[in-house]
Formats: structure tokens, sequence, C-alpha cells
């Protein structure tokens, strides 16, 4: 990890002061806990500001003034959920993940940083309905039919996706579609020129 991926994801986010000292605490917090547990791949722990952070903050800009409670699923080790919520302070953010060491991790940044508009769940997606919840986010978690499987209880009017996927995004979308119907915006992601962040909306089983 070096100090120029720090200052080129700084820039690139535009973030204020407090903010960015947020984003050190809970990279070191990672790398402190990653000797423990295994967070994230180590092989990408070199490039943790670009490959995990600047990935994950890369979805703010889909977020409207609007979107006041975001639920992130199998936030594991915090990407993109705890990102967001570092750079969305007047949103409500929910981290649902069932790995209990996880969800200590999360629980320990979301403290150690003073995160009070960030709620911890430890237990499975299918066993937590989390009200008007108006953005869901899901990283590297499970195809793209098991996360509508997963979303369909949470979906109302507003109610808008966010999936960050790679290559396999379009055969996971020609799949999902045999068995949901739903409305589909593809967006390239910044930080991988094989990812993609599909932006789903008014999803329903067929």
């Amino acid at each position: 990890m070096t100090d120029n991926d720090r200052l080129f994801v700084l820039e690139k986010i535009g973030c204020a002061a407090d903010v960015s000292d947020k984003l050190d605490a809970y990279a070191a917090l990672l790398c402190e806990w990653q000797e423990k547990m295994n967070l994230v791949a180590k092989s990408t722990l070199p490039v943790l500001w670009t490959r995990h952070i600047l990935d994950s903050a890369q979805l703010t800009a889909y977020l409207t003034a609007d979107d006041k409670k975001i639920v992130d699923f199998g936030s594991g080790a915090g990407f993109p959920g705890l990102v967001l919520a570092v750079l969305n302070p007047e949103k409500q953010v929910h981290l649902i993940e069932s790995d209990m060491k996880k969800a200590a991790f999360l629980s320990a940044v979301t403290e150690k940083l003073g995160l009070d508009n960030v709620t911890v769940h430890r237990d499975r997606i299918e066993k937590i309905i989390i009200n008007q919840a108006h953005i869901i986010t899901a990283r590297a978690l499970a195809p793209l039919e098991t996360l509508l499987a997963y979303v369909l209880p949470y979906m109302g009017e507003q109610t808008r996706c966010l999936f960050m996927k790679g290559k396999k995004a379009e055969e996971e979308i020609s799949v999902a579609r045999k068995k949901f119907l739903f409305s589909l915006t593809t967006h390239p992601s910044i930080t991988s020129e094989e990812g993609k962040i599909l932006l789903i909306s008014k999803a329903v089983k067929k």
C-alpha cells in the first residue's frame, strides 16, 4: 500500500480532512485485523485504497438527497457499505453480515470512527428486513439471481439496488431475467475495465 495510492484516491473522492482521517483510521484497522483474520484477499492489501476504498466510494455518484437509508448485503470488511457511511454521514447505513468475526470488525470500526449513522446486523440476510430501504448494495457477494431473491422483501417503489459485478455480469443478467422482471441500467466501473455497476429497480418474480 503506497502513499501515492492513498493521495490519488483522496483527491479523486474530494473529501474533507475529517473524512480522510476516518478513511485512514479504517484502513489502519483493516490492516491490523487482517493479521488475525481473512477480511480481504491478501493480494489486494497493497492496492487497498484503489481496489477497495475507491471502488466502493464510486457508488456515491449514484446516490440522491432522497436516499436516506442504505442497506448493504454481506458487508464483509465493509465494502461498499462502510465506505459509503463515512462519505455520507447524513444517510443511515445498515450493514448485514452473518460472519460473527467480520461483524465484530465492522462494529469495532464503527465505534472507533464514531459513525453514529451505522447499524451492524449480525445475522443472515434472509432473517432481516429493514423497512423503507432506499438503496441496497452488494459487492462480490452472490450471483444476481440470488441477490434479487434477497431483495424482493425490501423492494418498494423508490428502492434501487447498486450491485457491483465483474466480467460475468452479462451472463448473470441473462440468467436472472429467466426468473425475475426488473428495470436495469448498467454503468462502467471506474476501477476495473471488466467491472460493472448494475442499477436495478422494480424487481418482481415472474
